[in-house]
């Protein structure tokens, strides 16, 4: 195929993302950016070569905020869903699922093949939690970037100690980030958020996943309880808050503007405003959400608030698609009401900016990347080509214009 140095694609809509929808729009690329974005009537006597896409809409490429490509491998637990709200039950079979199969090889290439399903859903950009330093090389050569978090669990006692020594082992390329409020203690939440701000890295942390876990952090006791004693840990040594997660999260002075809370299922109103004050985010995972069926996140009410919102798959542990495309789907479904516009901004620009790479993805305008997305759309308004991309989930099609 013959190479140009520019290209002007036109199509019936371009949806830059940070501004409104351009009728019969075109994006003019050079040496892989994007040079300008307009009507086609003003860009249309460019010296370039011209591409029509009839019958599609110009979108940015996706931003995934929250997967996990080392349990790829493990996609089989996502064929039967677990007892609604049962997440011990679900980790149970998880770590005797890893502790039965975990080759190195075939978790890699699981992995690689999940990235092969992002990139074909239209995703140039996944920030991927692992439990290895090694996954940090999984995207290398690969067109979805991977932003690879190391996370770290340790919740009391020696457990908790020996995760603050592996911490201080650990160069300072690697992002860091906690598992989650039952999972990492108040010491180590805390070394992790100072690295992360002497890093300027983001803090991601599942937080207020499941109702088991505020009331172990409420009380001390139930399933969480249980499952920890059943693992060793020393809960004894733990101290209860005796608050639900974002409260406690406050108490450790880790909420601001470079907090994410994924998942964010089980708030109530005053933490809702709580997270709003302190300028964190949320990232929602709908589609792993409901194949636990841990409830559906209070989303209207963060909305409502100002609350940064983002979009993220889970793992295929816990999900049967890592598809952008249907967690929209779902949301809308979960929450009718809300604009499809502010949903297809959770799944692009709102990922980009939450990571500071509006300047690459998730957005079309001069200077970002030219991996866009012309998705087959029949629309004849802007009312109505929100409506398709933010409901056709899996039916959507798509090719990358690079």
């Amino acid at each position: 195929m013959q190479e140009y140095p520019r290209y002007l694609y036109r199509a019936p809509f371009v949806v830059p993302g940070n501004g409104p929808v351009i009728v019969d729009g075109a994006v003019l690329t050079e040496d892989g950016l994007v040079s300008a974005v307009g009507s086609y009537a003003e860009l249309k006597d460019v010296d370039a070569r011209l591409e029509n896409y009839e019958g599609h809409v110009i979108v940015p490429s996706l931003v995934n905020c929250h997967a996990h490509l080392e349990l790829s491998y493990l996609a089989g637990l996502a064929g039967d869903s677990p007892t609604p709200g049962d997440m011990t039950g679900w980790i149970r079979g998880l770590l005797a699922a890893r502790a039965e199969n975990h080759d190195q090889d075939t978790v890699h290439d699981a992995a690689l093949m999940a990235l092969a399903r992002l990139y074909g859903g239209g995703c140039r950009t996944v920030a991927d939690i692992g439990n290895m330093s090694e996954s940090r090389l999984l995207g290398e050569g690969f067109k979805t970037e991977v932003l690879f978090f190391l996370e770290l669990l340790g919740l009391c006692g020696k457990s908790e100690e020996s995760a603050l020594a592996t911490l201080a082992g650990i160069g300072g390329d690697i992002r860091c980030t906690p598992h989650a409020p039952y999972s990492t203690g108040p010491a180590l939440i805390r070394a992790l958020k100072e690295r992360a701000r002497a890093t300027k890295s983001l803090f991601s942390m599942h937080v207020a996943e499941s109702a088991q876990e505020i009331e172990f952090l409420r009380t001390g006791s139930g399933p969480f309880r249980d499952f920890l004693v059943e693992r060793g840990v020393e809960v004894e040594a733990f101290i209860v808050p005796g608050v639900s997660a974002v409260r406690y999260l406050d108490s450790l002075g880790v909420l601001d503007e470079q907090t994410l809370c994924v998942h964010g299922v089980h708030l109530d109103d005053e933490e809702i405003s709580l997270l709003a004050a302190c300028g964190s985010a949320v990232c929602l995972c709908p589609g792993s959400n409901r194949f636990m069926g841990v409830g559906a996140a209070p989303v209207e009410k963060m909305l409502a608030q100002g609350i940064p919102l983002v979009l993220g798959t889970d793992s295929l542990a816990s999900n049967p698609h890592l598809s952008l495309w249907r967690e929209m789907q779902l949301l809308r479904e979960d929450h009718p009401n809300i604009r499809p516009e502010a949903v297809f901004a959770m799944a692009s620009l709102n990922g980009a900016r939450l990571f500071g790479i509006e300047g690459k993805y998730g957005t079309i305008a001069p200077g970002v990347s030219s991996s866009l997305l012309a998705v087959r759309c029949q629309a004849k308004d802007e009312a109505e080509l929100f409506e398709f991309l933010t409901s056709a989930g899996t039916d959507i099609h798509l090719e990358w214009l690079e």
